[in-house]
C-alpha cells in the first residue's frame, strides 16, 4: 500500500487518545461500550487512511511498444517501405495483453496509431514535415502515450541522422522513468548527390559598380549540368558545365546596373540522377546604392504607352532612375520588387493585374516600406474595378460615392450559366461557379441601398434564384446566391428571356443585364433579342465569356446591347470585372467637365506650387478618414483629386485626374508640371537604407536571431532605441517583432522561419523619446537555406555508433534481425496503483450506524427470544405445511365434541346452565382454597352474590363439586 498524502497519517496519534477516553468503566454496560470503542477505533483508522490517500500497489505483465518511425526526406520513400513492413512483422508477436503504437517523425512528430492491442496496421495517414530530422521530439512524443501499468519499450526506425533537436537528453529522461529505447537502423540506395552549397555578393555596392559573384557547387560523382543564375527574377548567365567530383567553385562578374535592392539565385541541374532537387538552389542579396530607383507601369494592349508618354520623360527630368514595364510585366515575387523604391500605376485597370500580383504590392508597401502613386483615368478606381482589391486597401480613398443622391437609380439582372461545365476547376483550384458566386456577391456589395437586382440561371431552362428587388437586405440576396450548383445543359435564350421579360419593366432610370457563360449555345435570335432590349428599351448588356474559346456570338451580343465583351483566361479575375460592370452600369463615376482644382491641405507634394491649370476630368471617389485631402474637385460634391496617406509601412498617393492629354491637356505643358510629379513620387519614397544599422542573421537550431548593431556617425553606440522588424516570408506573410536591447548599441529579436527560401526584413524605428537622431531604416534580406537534411557537407555522424549509444543509456540495442524481440517481455514489469481511498471512505459510513445503534439501543435476551421466534417460528410453520395444522385443529374439534356430549348426558339444562353450572363450581373451588384468616365479611358478599347468580333447583354444578369433595375425603381416610 502507498499513499499520495501520508503526511496525513499523522492523525494515527489520536487512536490511543480515542481508546483511553472511550475504555468502559462501568460494570453493567462493558460489553456495550467495548463494542462501541472497537467500531469508533476502525471507523477513525478508515478515515485517516482514506485521508491519506491509501493506493493499492500491485504489479503487471503488460508490454506497451511505441514504434518511431522516420519519414524525413533523408530516408526515402523504399526505406519507409521497409519500415513499415518491420513493424507489421512485430506486430504478429504481440502477447494477448500486449500493446502497440506508431509516431511519425521528421521535423515535427504526430502520432499515426495509439496504444492498441490490434496486430494489424493500415494504411500511413499522418503527414509530418519532412524537411529535417528531429529525433528528440519524437522520442518525447512516444513517451507520452504510454499508459500506467505497462511495461515499456520504444523502438527507433531512422537512418540514424538527426538535424535538429538533442536526442540524448530526452534519451536520458526516458531513462530516468524506466523506458527501454531499442532501434532498428536503415540506410539508402546510395545516389550521387549535387547541391550549390555556397553563394556570395557584396552586402552593398554602388550603381554602375562592376562587382564579383561567386558560388560553390558539390558533387559525390562527376556529371554534367546546366548552371543558370538569376537577378531578380531575370536570368543573367546561363551554361553547360562538366562538375568533378567534389568541389566547384565558380565567379562571375557583374554590373549592378540601377539602385535598389537585388536578390541573385543560382541554380544548378544535373543530367543525371539526382537524391534531392531542394539543395539545387541558393539566394543571396545586395543592396546597389544611388538615386531613387522607380517602377512605372502603364496598361497592356495597343495604347498602353499613351499613358505614360509625358509622365516618363517628367520622372527622368527630375533625377529620378526610371524604369518601365507593362501591366502583365510587375515581377510576381517580393524580392524583385524591393529594388524600387516607389512603384507608379499609369490608369491601370485591376483586371490587368493578378490577385497575386496585387497581394505582392499591398506587402510592398505595408511591410516593406514601399511607395505607390495611382495616376487615374476612365480605367482606374471603381471604373477600373479596384473595388475590394488590395488596390483599394493601399489607397487612400474608397471607390464607392458616399452620396447616394448623386448616383441614378439601377437596375441589375446576373444571368449566370450553371451548365455542367460551370463545375471545372480552375488552376487556382476553385471551380468556375463559385468564382462566378464570388464576383456576384462582391458586385451587390458595391450596389446603393436605393438600387434593385435579381439574379437568374440557366441550363436547359432559365430560373430566378432571386427576383428583381430593391438592395435592402443584400445578406438575403448574397445566401440565395451562395446556393447556385452547377449541373445540366446550356440554354443562353431559356435565360436571356426570362430577364429580358421583367427588366424591361423596371422603373430604374439604369438597366443593365451581365451574361456569365462558359460553354456554347445555339445563338439563334439571342443578338437580335439583345438588340432589341438597348434600342427599344434602353437595357444594357455585358458579357462575360469564359476561355479563349468562346464563341464569337458573344462578342456580337455585347456591341448589340451596347455593353462591354469581356474574354476571361484568367478565372480568378471574374469578381473584379463585374464590380467593373457595376460601376460602368452608373455612368456616374466619371466627370468630364472643365474646373480647376482646389487646394484644402499643405502637402509636401505641393510645395512651390501656388496655382495649376485647369483639368478636363477625373473619376469620382469618396476620401477615407484618415486620408490627407490635398486638392479637390468643381462644387457641389468637392470629390478628392489628390489625397495621401501611411499605409503600413509605406505611403501611397492618388491622384484622381490623369497624366496625359484625356484630362490633364493643360497640366502636361504646366511649368510645374514635373516638380508636382516628382515631389509627389518622392513624398512615397522614406528615408531608405540607414547606414547607422548593421543587420545580420544567425541561426540557432530551429530558430533564427535578428541581429542589429547601431551607431551614429562617430562610431557610438546608439542605446535606448524603439526598433521594430517587419519580416516577410517567401509566401508574403509577414510579421511585426519588437527588437530588444540586450547589450550597449546591440537589439535582437527571435523568430521561426517555417519556410525555406528569401525572407525580407525591414527595421525601423525612433530614439527613446520618440524623436529619430539618425535615419533608423534599414531593408535586408535573409535566405533560409536548406537545412542538413540535404547538405552532403553537414557533419555526419556515425549512424550505428549514434544509435547505439542513445539506447545504451537506457539498456536497449538494436533490434534488426529479430522483430519480434520488440515485444519480448524481458522488462521488468510496473508496479500499477488504485486509488482504494474512496473504498475507505465507504467503509466508514457503513459502520457509523452500528456505532450509533450499539451505544443508543438496549437489547435483552427476551428481545433476543422474541425477535428470533418472530423471524424463525413463522418459518417453521410455514414449513410444517398445511395438513399436519389441519390434522391438529380437527383434533382438538374432536375432545371439545366429547366433552358436550358427556355434559349432555348429566344435564338437560341450556348453555346458560351450563355455564351457571361452571360458575358455581369455580366459586366453590376458590372457596375451599381461601385461607383461614381471610376476613369473615368477604365471605358472606362473596357468598351472598353467588347465591344471587346461582339457582336452587337442578344445580349440577354443585352436584358434581360435591362428588369430587367426597372422593377427595375417601381418599384422605
Amino acid at each position: 500500500m502507498s499513499f499520495t498524502l501520508p503526511v496525513a497519517l499523522v492523525l494515527l496519534v489520536a487512536i490511543p487518545l480515542i481508546v483511553y477516553l472511550g475504555w468502559p468503566r462501568l460494570r453493567y454496560r462493558r460489553w456495550r461500550d467495548a463494542a462501541s470503542l472497537l467500531l469508533r477505533v476502525m471507523i477513525a483508522t478508515l478515515l485517516i487512511l482514506a485521508l491519506a490517500g491509501a493506493q493499492a500497489v500491485r504489479s503487471a505483465d503488460r508490454l506497451g511498444v511505441v514504434f518511431l518511425m522516420d519519414v524525413s526526406d533523408s530516408v526515402g520513400q523504399i526505406t519507409q517501405e521497409a519500415e513499415l513492413n518491420y513493424i507489421r512483422q512485430s506486430l504478429q508477436s504481440m502477447g494477448p495483453d500486449d500493446l502497440a503504437g506508431v509516431v511519425l517523425f521528421g521535423a515535427n512528430a504526430l502520432v499515426e496509431r495509439r496504444l492498441s492491442a490490434v496486430r494489424e496496421l493500415g494504411p500511413i495517414l499522418s503527414t509530418p514535415v519532412t524537411s529535417n530530422t528531429d529525433i528528440e521530439e519524437a522520442i518525447r512524443q512516444g513517451l507520452a502515450m504510454f499508459p500506467a501499468g505497462v511495461a515499456r519499450r520504444i523502438v527507433i526506425l531512422t537512418d540514424g541522422r538527426p538535424t535538429v533537436g538533442d536526442a540524448e537528453s530526452a534519451a536520458q529522461l526516458a531513462a530516468a522513468i524506466g523506458v527501454e529505447i531499442s532501434y532498428v537502423l536503415f540506410e539508402n540506395p546510395p545516389i550521387p548527390e549535387v547541391q550549390v552549397s555556397n553563394v556570395n555578393v557584396p552586402s552593398a555596392v554602388n550603381a554602375g559598380q562592376q562587382f564579383d559573384l561567386s558560388f560553390t557547387v558539390q558533387a559525390e560523382a562527376a556529371t554534367d549540368a546546366r548552371i543558370t543564375v538569376l537577378a531578380s527574377g531575370e536570368m543573367i548567365h546561363q551554361e553547360e558545365v562538366e562538375l568533378q567530383q567534389g568541389t566547384n567553385n565558380y565567379t562571375l562578374s557583374l554590373m549592378s546596373g540601377g539602385s535598389g535592392f537585388k536578390d541573385f539565385t543560382v541554380q544548378v541541374e544535373p543530367t543525371g540522377n539526382d537524391n534531392f532537387y531542394q539543395n539545387n538552389q541558393l539566394e543571396a542579396f545586395s543592396r546597389v546604392i544611388g538615386p531613387p530607383r522607380i517602377l512605372l507601369v502603364y496598361p497592356s494592349g495597343e495604347g498602353g504607352e499613351e499613358e505614360i508618354r509625358y509622365l516618363l520623360p517628367a520622372l527622368q527630368e527630375a533625377g529620378l532612375t526610371v524604369d518601365t514595364t507593362e501591366s502583365d510585366g510587375i515581377p510576381i515575387g517580393l524580392a524583385p520588387l524591393v529594388q524600387y523604391d516607389s512603384i507608379i500605376l499609369a490608369n491601370v485597370p485591376a483586371t490587368q493585374l493578378s490577385p497575386q500580383r496585387m497581394e505582392t504590392l499591398e506587402s510592398y508597401v505595408r511591410d516593406l516600406g514601399g511607395g505607390l502613386v495611382v495616376s487615374g483615368g476612365p480605367d482606374t478606381y471603381g471604373p477600373g474595378g479596384y473595388f475590394q482589391t488590395p488596390l483599394e486597401e493601399m489607397l487612400p480613398v474608397e471607390m464607392q460615392i458616399r452620396d447616394q443622391q448623386r448616383i441614378p437609380q439601377l437596375t441589375i439582372a446576373y444571368l449566370i450559366d450553371t451548365s455542367g461545365s460551370m463545375g471545372m476547376i480552375g488552376p487556382s483550384g476553385v471551380e468556375n461557379i463559385e468564382l462566378a458566386k464570388e464576383a456576384i456577391i462582391r458586385s451587390i456589395d458595391f450596389l446603393q441601398a436605393s438600387d434593385r437586382a435579381g439574379v437568374a440561371n440557366f441550363e436547359t431552362a432559365g430560373t430566378w434564384v432571386a427576383q428583381i428587388q430593391p438592395v435592402l437586405d443584400r445578406v438575403m440576396l448574397q445566401e440565395l446566391v451562395a446556393g447556385l450548383r452547377a449541373g445540366g445543359g446550356t440554354d443562353i435564350m431559356a435565360g436571356l428571356r426570362l430577364v429580358a421579360r421583367d427588366i424591361v419593366n423596371e422603373p430604374s432610370e439604369r438597366k443593365h443585364i451581365i451574361l456569365l457563360t462558359d460553354g456554347g449555345a445555339d445563338p439563334t435570335g439571342l443578338v437580335e433579342l439583345t438588340a432589341d432590349l438597348y434600342d427599344n428599351n434602353d437595357v444594357t448588356l455585358s458579357v462575360i465569356g469564359i476561355g479563349a474559346g468562346a464563341a464569337p456570338f458573344l462578342l456580337d451580343m455585347a456591341e448589340a446591347g451596347g455593353g462591354n465583351y469581356h474574354a476571361v483566361d484568367v478565372i480568378e479575375a471574374i469578381p473584379t470585372i463585374f464590380t467593373l460592370e457595376t460601376v460602368l452600369a452608373t455612368r456616374s463615376y466619371i466627370l468630364e467637365e472643365s474646373f480647376v482644382p482646389t487646394l484644402t491641405a499643405s502637402s509636401p507634394i505641393m510645395n512651390g506650387i501656388t496655382s495649376a491649370p485647369p483639368l478636363l476630368g477625373y473619376v469620382a471617389t469618396s476620401p477615407k478618414l484618415t486620408a490627407q485631402v490635398i486638392l479637390r474637385g468643381p462644387e457641389p460634391y468637392n470629390d478628392p483629386i489628390l489625397a495621401s496617406w501611411q499605409y503600413g509601412l509605406g505611403r501611397s498617393v492618388a491622384f484622381m485626374s490623369d497624366a496625359t492629354a484625356r484630362w490633364a491637356t493643360n497640366w502636361v505643358a504646366w511649368d510645374d508640371f514635373v516638380r508636382f510629379w516628382s515631389q509627389a513620387v518622392r513624398w512615397t519614397i522614406t528615408e531608405g537604407t540607414s547606414d547607422n544599422l548593421e543587420t545580420r542573421v544567425v541561426m540557432e537550431g530551429e530558430q533564427a536571431r535578428l541581429i542589429v548593431d547601431a551607431r551614429d556617425a562617430g562610431g557610438d553606440f546608439l542605446n535606448g532605441l524603439n526598433l521594430q522588424m517587419s519580416l516577410v516570408d517567401p509566401e508574403l506573410q509577414s510579421t511585426m517583432l519588437p527588437l530588444q536591447q540586450v547589450a550597449p548599441g546591440r537589439y535582437e529579436a527571435v523568430f521561426t522561419p517555417g519556410l525555406e527560401g528569401a525572407y525580407l526584413l525591414h527595421v525601423a524605428g525612433t530614439g527613446a523619446d520618440g524623436e529619430t537622431p539618425v535615419a533608423l531604416e534599414q531593408t535586408t534580406g535573409w535566405v533560409m537555406s536548406y537545412s542538413s537534411e540535404y547538405d552532403i557537407q553537414a557533419e555526419q555522424t556515425d549512424a550505428e555508433l549514434f544509435m547505439n549509444s542513445l539506447a545504451s543509456l537506457t539498456g536497449g540495442r538494436s533490434l534488426a534481425e529479430d522483430p519480434g524481440a520488440a515485444f519480448a517481455h524481458n522488462l521488468s514489469a510496473q508496479a500499477t496503483t488504485t486509488p482504494i481511498w474512496p473504498w475507505l471512505l465507504l467503509a466508514a459510513l457503513l459502520l457509523l450506524p452500528f456505532d450509533i445503534a450499539v451505544r443508543r439501543l438496549v437489547i435483552t435476551r427476551t428481545d433476543v427470544q422474541r425477535a428470533w421466534q418472530a423471524v424463525f417460528g413463522r418459518a417453521r410453520a410455514a414449513a410444517e405445511g398445511p395438513s399436519e395444522r389441519l390434522s391438529t385443529l380437527m383434533t382438538a374439534k374432536e375432545r371439545g365434541r366429547q366433552r358436550a356430549e358427556e355434559a349432555g348426558e348429566a344435564a338437560t339444562g341450556t348453555v346458560g346452565a351450563l355455564r351457571a353450572r361452571r360458575d358455581q363450581a369455580r366459586a366453590e373451588t376458590a372457596a375451599q382454597a381461601a385461607p383461614p384468616t381471610a376476613p369473615v365479611q368477604d365471605k358472606p358478599r362473596y357468598a351472598s352474590r353467588t347465591a344471587q347468580r346461582t339457582p336452587t333447583t337442578s344445580n349440577i354444578a354443585g352436584e358434581l363439586l360435591k362428588k369430587r369433595k367426597g372422593r377427595g375425603e375417601g381418599e384422605d381416610g
